[in-house]
C-alpha cells in the first residue's frame, strides 16, 4: 500500500483527500461501467448470431454481421479483463485514501468501523468519529487486551492479518442497554507496520499468531490428514431439478436445427446454452457439500455451493478447546479462541477424529 505524505497545513489536508476520494470513485465507476459494457457487448452478439440466421441476408450485409461478431467477441474480452484490472486499482485506491484519512488524523490513529478512528493515547484508546459526532470514548490500556488474527480462507500459510480490540462492553454499550450484551467487546482494525509500532510504542501486549512483518513467509500449503463431508440435500435436490432443465433445453436443440434449416444456429445456441447449464447444476450438486478437514497446522471448514462460498483456516495455536454447543435444536462444533467463538456444523467424526489426535483441545 502507498503512504501518501500528510501536509502540514490543513487546507492542502483537504485537497489531497478530496483528490483520493475522487480517485477512488473514479476507479470504481470504471469498474462498473467496462464490466457493463462487456455485458452489453455479450448481449449483442449473441443478437448478431440470431440475426446471421433468421434474415436472407445480402452478401455486404453478412459480411457487416461477421465484423461486428468478432467486434463483439473481442470487445467482450478485452473490457472484461480491463474492469478486472480497474478493480484492482480500486481496491488499492480505497486503502491508500483510507490510510490518509487515518494519519491526518493522527499517525497513531485507525479505522474500527465506518467513520470510527481509535487513537492511541499515552494512557488508554480514545474512540471518536472521523468528523465531529457524539462524544469520545476513553478506554484504559489496563482494562484492554490485544489480539493479532490472521483470516485464512484456504489452509495455506498466506491470509488477511488484523488486531483485535478487546474491552469491558460498559465502554460501547448505553447504559441500559447492556443486560444481554456479552461482558466483554471486540473491535477489529487491519493489521499494519504502523499499528505494530503504536502498540510497541505504548509497550502493550499483542497475543496471538505475530505478523511476518520484515521476513518473509513462504506461501506454504498445508496437507490434510482427514476429511469429513457433510451433503447438503437441499441445495442437491435444487440442482437435479436444473440439470433436467438444463439437459431438456440442450435435446430441444437437436431436432429445433434439424428440422427448420433456416434455424441450425437457434437450435445450436440452444444446445450450448443447455450444455453450460447442465454442467454448471452438476458442478452445483457436486459442490453442495460442507467439509471439515483436519490439518496437521489446524482446522479447516468449507460450504461450497454459495454465491460467496464459506471458508475459514484457524490454527491450532489460535484454538483454546473444542466443544459442543446446542442452538435452535442443534448441535454445532464450537472452536474457542481468545478473542472469540467459531461455530462449524456437527459433522459426523470430525469431533471424535481431534478428540483422538489432539486430546488436550477437546472437552
Amino acid at each position: 500500500m502507498k503512504e501518501i505524505p500528510v501536509p502540514a497545513d490543513a487546507q492542502a489536508r483537504a485537497r489531497k483527500k478530496n483528490a483520493l476520494v475522487r480517485a477512488r470513485k473514479a476507479y470504481n465507476a470504471l469498474t462498473f461501467v467496462l464490466a457493463l459494457v462487456a455485458i452489453l457487448c455479450l448481449i449483442g452478439l449473441l443478437v448478431v448470431v440470431i440475426v446471421l440466421e433468421m434474415r436472407d441476408n445480402s452478401e455486404a450485409t453478412e459480411q457487416l454481421l461477421y465484423i461486428l461478431t468478432g467486434s463483439f467477441a473481442a470487445g467482450a474480452t478485452v473490457l472484461a479483463f480491463a474492469a478486472f484490472f480497474f478493480g484492482k486499482l480500486a481496491q488499492q485506491a480505497n486503502m491508500t485514501e483510507l490510510d490518509y484519512r487515518e494519519r491526518c488524523d493522527g499517525e497513531e490513529s485507525f479505522f474500527v468501523g465506518e467513520g470510527t478512528l481509535a487513537s492511541f493515547e499515552k494512557d488508554g484508546l480514545r474512540l471518536h468519529a472521523e468528523e465531529g459526532g457524539k462524544k469520545p470514548i476513553f478506554v484504559p490500556y489496563r482494562d484492554m487486551k490485544f489480539y493479532s488474527v490472521c483470516t485464512r480462507r484456504k489452509p495455506r500459510e498466506r491470509g488477511d492479518w488484523s488486531v483485535v480490540l478487546e474491552m469491558p462492553s460498559r465502554y460501547v454499550v448505553k447504559e441500559g442497554r447492556g443486560k444481554d450484551a456479552p461482558p466483554r467487546a471486540l473491535i477489529q482494525t487491519d493489521g499494519k507496520e504502523r499499528l505494530y509500532r503504536t502498540l510497541e510504542a505504548h509497550a502493550l501486549v499483542l497475543s496471538g499468531e505475530q505478523p511476518p512483518r520484515a521476513e518473509k513467509r513462504e506461501n506454504k500449503k498445508f496437507t490434510p490428514r482427514a476429511k469429513f463431508l457433510l451433503p447438503d440435500r437441499a441445495r442437491r435436490k435444487k440442482s437435479v431439478v436444473w440439470m433436467v432443465v438444463a439437459a431438456v433445453v440442450a435435446i430441444a436443440g437437436v431436432p429445433i436445427a434439424i428440422i427448420w434449416q433456416d434455424m441450425i444456429t437457434i437450435g445450436a445456441i440452444l444446445s450450448v446454452f443447455g450444455l453450460f447449464f447442465l454442467g454448471k447444476s452438476i458442478a452445483s450438486f457436486v459442490q453442495a457439500k460442507g467439509m471439515i478437514g483436519i490439518y496437521e497446522e489446524g482446522i479447516y471448514w468449507k460450504e461450497g455451493g454459495r454465491a460467496i462460498d464459506e471458508r475459514i483456516f484457524l490454527k491450532w495455536e489460535e484454538i483454546e478447546r473444542v466443544s459442543f454447543e446446542h442452538a435452535q435444536g442443534k448441535r454445532y462444533l464450537k472452536l474457542s479462541c481468545a478473542y472469540g467463538n467459531y461455530h462449524l456444523p456437527d459433522v459426523a467424526g470430525a469431533y471424535e477424529y481431534i478428540g483422538e489426535y489432539k486430546p488436550e483441545k477437546v472437552s
